[in-house]
């Protein structure tokens, strides 16, 4: 069988709707919030029964952005400098972009949707799976951390909003500021650049963001209502 059909039961709704600014882990970010939006034939209370029993899932979906493959990544951990086979890597650059991530569970609501938090996807991913993350066997503390353990270990930067006119601070509510110090703070930048001077735009929620990397510390530059 060299081929077969996978069903999709829904899609994730993220504040990410583009590739730079989204956690290079879904931990890194604990307090960034979304939904499993399912199809209308799992949106039911028999599907989801017993689901709020678990404190975290796993999530189980397809890197729809990711068009190729290729045989070798330069992950970001080694500075976008070494090559390692993409079996060695979490990239969605495979023959089949599969994606997994961990996160917390936060409730449904009155639609059957599933409320999460602690999110590495992109908004409007298809979702294939969903299953209960059990600490008791998928948690394996003597499991070994391969190349990464010979990386440096990640920091995170302060995130400077001082450089921002406070009309546009303004347009922050608290939820939004958090989210942006936790996904800038790791340096979301390509691995292959470290041109501090440069200034970078992405979008999260319903905002552009304009920041830089400085020596020490990410500076937001200037915030805009998309």
């Amino acid at each position: 069988m060299d081929h077969f059909n996978l069903q999709i039961i829904g899609k994730i709704e993220t504040p990410f709707t583009q590739k730079l600014g989204i956690p290079r882990q879904p931990n890194l970010a604990p307090n960034i919030k979304g939904r499993i939006l399912l199809n209308k034939e799992f949106a039911r209370e028999d599907t989801l029964r017993g689901l709020e029993t678990f404190s975290h899932l796993w999530i189980l979906y397809w890197c729809h952005m990711s068009t190729s493959w290729r045989e070798t990544i330069r992950p970001p951990r080694l500075g976008g400098r070494e090559k390692l086979g993409f079996f060695a890597t979490r990239s969605p650059h495979r023959p089949n972009p599969i994606g997994l991530s961990v996160v917390k569970f936060e409730g449904i609501d009155s639609d059957f949707n599933i409320l999460i938090s602690g999110m590495d996807i992109l908004n409007e991913t298809p979702v294939l799976d969903i299953k209960p993350y059990l600490p008791m066997w998928d948690s394996l503390p003597e499991a070994s951390n391969g190349w990464i353990e010979q990386t440096e270990t990640l920091r995170p930067l302060p995130v400077n909003f001082d450089q921002l006119p406070s009309a546009q601070l303004q347009l922050l509510h608290n939820e939004q500021k958090t989210a942006l110090k936790e996904t800038l703070c790791w340096d979301p930048r390509p691995a292959y650049i470290k041109d501090e001077d440069r200034s970078f735009i992405h979008q999260i929620f319903d905002l552009e963001i304009t920041w830089k990397r400085d020596p020490e510390k990410i500076t937001i530059l200037a915030i805009r209502k998309i």
